[in-house]
């Protein structure tokens, strides 16, 4: 009968652990979940994206894209982040040109790029980085990232942190959101 009730423990434990994506795994992401979510599509229909309902989110879309920006309004600034999600037209290569662009940019803020990678995102080839510096009087951090989704399509994020207390943890809750993301095009 031991050997039964091992065997179900073991079982619901396998069946339960979620295999962490590559992101989750750069930022020692633990489970999180965050409960009570809507789902709300961007102007265009391009992609649905889940959100907690107490959140404020806006929309905004332009010719060439169609966003979604959404923040938890009810913490402190330095105790929450910015979520800011885009379905773009447009080319993107993750070349040399790519990458000096993105650290020419860093470097005329006074930001200091601090992680980055490639990876698959949703299937998608990715490119994402981490930088730091100041803004507003706060110590700020933000984490990019940008999926090619095809030779016309990108989608990117921005997560905005202010202040220097669970970064981490805040990105692994953004990456949550961001990896739920359903693309309807």
């Amino acid at each position: 009968m031991k050997k039964v009730s091992v065997l179900v423990l073991l079982l619901i434990a396998v069946i339960s652990c979620k295999k962490q994506s590559e992101l989750q795994k750069e930022f020692s992401c633990k489970s999180t979940e965050l409960s009570d979510l809507k789902q709300y599509s961007d102007f265009k229909n391009n992609f649905k994206l889940s959100i907690p309902t107490s959140w404020k989110t806006s929309k905004y879309y332009s010719e060439n894209s169609s966003e979604i920006f959404t923040a938890d309004t009810i913490k402190q600034l330095t105790e929450t982040y910015i979520l800011n999600a885009s379905y773009a037209l447009g080319t993107v290569n993750f070349d040399t040109d790519f990458y000096k662009k993105t650290d020419s940019l860093l470097a005329q803020n006074n930001f200091e790029k601090i992680k980055s990678g490639t990876t698959t995102f949703l299937n998608f080839p990715a490119y994402w980085y981490v930088f730091k510096g100041k803004k507003n009087g706060f110590s700020y951090h933000q984490f990019n990232l940008t999926a090619k989704k095809s030779d016309v399509v990108y989608f990117s994020a921005s997560v905005e942190i202010y202040g220097d207390t669970n970064v981490d943890e805040r990105i692994c809750e953004s990456i949550s959101l961001l990896e739920k993301i359903e693309f309807l095009q």
